[in-house]
């Protein structure tokens, strides 16, 4: 079993038919996606038919959110709402519909859990070893069977990793991963259509869990595609510009 996690494609369908190029060239059975397949880019349905296409597990993320709800767009800055707000003119009330099935977490595999910011909250944040430290312990009241979580939100690739009893270990993957007896493991694959770790390739990541093993992956792709494609539709020129910037 090969599964291709994919977390905040934000409608860049350049970028999430490159990733989805380069996983099929390596075996994969399997897709989940953390959330926030729309938002920012200028195609939100073509990207959720291709993730349905793929016949990929999606849970809720804060975009999936404001797009249903207008206000949990208010902590969004202008441009980020102004791209929320072309959004849901453009999906139909039938993707809409789909969007409110969709969970704010999941499990896949027993001991493998999905979330997008935080569990249970989808706008929260997972960026320091002290907020890591408070999911571990969320997991440890709630399931102690979950080993290894995935999540997204953050745009930038990171592992938080917890030997019970010792400190919480935070670091960038420069390498792939292979996970060890005993620990736990949050893991965020980076974002396919708005990397946010000053490198504009599309992110994501190949987990065996067989193997015990999680690859990193990095796919070039035409972002100037992607640039015009939003510009074209009308929407803020700074959300083109920041794709070639991997901000």
């Amino acid at each position: 079993m090969n599964v291709a996690v994919l977390a905040d494609v934000h409608s860049n369908l350049p970028a999430l038919e490159a990733v989805v190029e380069d996983f099929q060239q390596r075996n994969v059975t399997h897709v989940w996606h953390l959330g926030d397949a729309i938002g920012y880019g200028a195609e939100p349905y073509a990207c959720l038919q291709l993730l349905a296409d793929l016949k990929a597990e999606l849970i809720t993320g804060n975009h999936e959110l404001a797009v249903l709800d207008a206000g949990q767009a208010m902590g969004f800055n202008s441009m980020a709402r102004e791209a929320i707000n072309w959004t849901r003119r453009e999906l139909s009330e039938e993707i809409r519909a789909f969007l409110e099935t969709l969970a704010q977490g999941m499990k896949p595999l027993p001991g493998v859990y999905l979330f997008h910011g935080l569990p249970g909250q989808p706008n929260g944040y997972l960026r320091t070893a002290e907020t890591a430290e408070a999911v571990f312990s969320h997991f440890e009241e709630n399931d102690p069977r979950i080993r290894i979580a995935f999540f997204g939100h953050t745009h930038r690739p990171m592992i938080f990793t917890h030997l019970p009893g010792g400190p919480v270990r935070m670091f960038e993957p420069h390498e792939d991963l292979m996970i060890a007896p005993g620990r736990r493991y949050l893991v965020n694959p980076g974002s396919v259509g708005q990397p946010r770790n000053r490198n504009p390739f599309a992110q994501y990541l190949i987990y065996r869990p067989g193997e015990g093993r999680i690859l990193f992956r990095r796919v070039e792709y035409n972002v100037r595609e992607a640039q015009s494609r939003i510009i074209e539709a009308g929407l803020p020129p700074s959300l083109a510009a920041r794709l070639s910037q991997g901000l």
